[in-house]
């Protein structure tokens, strides 16, 4: 039996670590679909190399972790209690709630100095 380098022409053989053996698949919609296509296309790629450099070039936002949720939560409370503020100043005045609001402000900045990076810095959309 001849190997491969023995046969003249032809394709060299790829190396080990160029070989891809490995497959992952996933459901998509006809439009998820079709939207991945028309990118491919535009691309110059077959659907199978676009989906390879998407994969691999993409930046995944992790799911949102459990200090997180809680930083955010008391941030909600906050928002009340500056709501709360803001009525009891319209009714009597800014300088009966001005060294409530810098306690506020700072437990705000405590809270939000808590979030993970990804969130000061507005990588996510929504929550």
């Amino acid at each position: 039996m001849k190997k491969i380098q023995d046969k003249p022409g032809g394709r060299p053989a790829k190396k080990r670590t160029e070989k891809q053996k490995k497959v992952v698949s996933t459901k998509l919609t006809e439009l998820q679909y079709y939207a991945i296509w028309k990118r491919a296309g535009e691309a110059g790629l077959r659907i199978s190399e676009y989906v390879r450099q998407a994969v691999i070039s993409a930046e995944v936002i992790p799911r949102l972790n459990r200090q997180d949720a809680d930083a955010i939560r008391k941030l909600v409370g906050e928002a009340n209690n500056i709501n709360q503020l803001a009525h009891r100043a319209n009714a009597g005045g800014f300088a009966l709630v001005a060294v409530e609001l810098v306690k506020l402000k700072n437990r705000i900045v405590e809270i939000i100095n808590h979030l993970s990076d990804d969130w000061k810095n507005k990588k996510r959309k929504r929550f």
